[in-house]
């Protein structure tokens, strides 16, 4: 009886058979983590847009809400927001495997910021003794100064009247109700004077 050589080999001989290549070990899915959330500006004046940056690491998507918009994985990035009233953010980032991670912003919305829409004055020169108006509309504001004037007012336009003694630049300012300003400033000339 013949034996073919391989079964020759693997009973009488105790041959061992070529090595299985080994599996190729198992990828490992790094898992998904948020390195930072966080705001530029916690506190958002009515009306404007705020700042939430963020970093994601080894993230295939990532979202924010509310409203739910896709933004982009990536390490360090910034987007806008406009949050009414008090506003959770959500940021949620999705790794390879499906797993998820959350992270949690609040933001607030304070009062509209103070602005000064215009200033205008009757006339950039008058004579020795000569009046002249300086008018303002502003929005926002909890009050509005005339300085060297002495004008105060609570109203979001108005007018006073100055008489000069020598060139002089008047101060406009507007207060708003968490305390911001805006100012701007005219000069009334006398004619003729410094």
């Amino acid at each position: 009886m013949r034996l073919t050589a391989a079964l020759a080999c693997g009973i009488l001989l105790g041959c061992s058979s070529a090595p299985k290549p080994a599996a190729p070990p198992a990828k490992t899915v790094e898992p998904v983590r948020i390195t930072q959330f966080y705001s530029t500006t916690p506190q958002v004046p009515r009306g404007e847009k705020g700042t939430v940056c963020y970093g994601v690491e080894n993230a295939k998507s990532v979202w924010l809400s509310p409203p739910k918009r896709e933004l982009s994985a990536s390490l360090a990035r910034c987007v806008e927001v406009e949050p009414v009233g008090k506003t959770t953010y959500t940021l949620t980032a999705e790794g390879a495997d499906g797993k998820t991670v959350t992270g949690q912003l609040e933001l607030g919305s304070g009062p509209a910021r103070v602005h000064i829409i215009n200033v205008d004055i009757s006339a950039a020169e008058i004579a020795a003794g000569g009046v002249a108006s300086i008018c303002y509309k502003v929005e926002n504001a909890h009050s509005v100064t005339i300085s060297p004037a002495n004008f105060r007012a609570t109203t979001q336009n108005g007018c006073t009247v100055v008489q000069p003694a020598k060139t002089t630049t008047y101060t406009v300012t507007a207060t708003g109700a968490g305390g911001d300003k805006d100012e701007e400033k005219v000069t009334i000339k006398i004619d003729g004077g410094k």
